[in-house]
């Protein structure tokens, strides 16, 4: 994610996925920064993120657990 985020650092799907990554593994801080680069108001929205997105179900529960600021059990 991260090596996708250098050459295209606009890129807010994978910035907003990057996130939820860090925030399942207990990098908090590093997630919110993550977070603060993600402009885009739909990733917020729950049936977007899961219908639309077609991200892997780890992902989706990682971001979903950053937005609403709950832990996740250990990978």
């Amino acid at each position: 994610m991260r090596s996708l985020l250098r050459r295209y650092p606009d890129f807010a799907d994978m910035r907003a996925a990057l996130a939820g990554a860090l925030w399942a593994i207990g990098k908090e801080g590093e997630a919110e920064s993550q977070w603060s680069r993600v402009d885009d108001p739909r990733y917020r929205d729950f049936s977007w993120l899961r219908f639309n997105r077609r991200w892997p179900p780890r992902i989706y529960q990682a971001l979903t657990a950053f937005l609403e600021l709950r832990s996740l059990p250990a990978l």
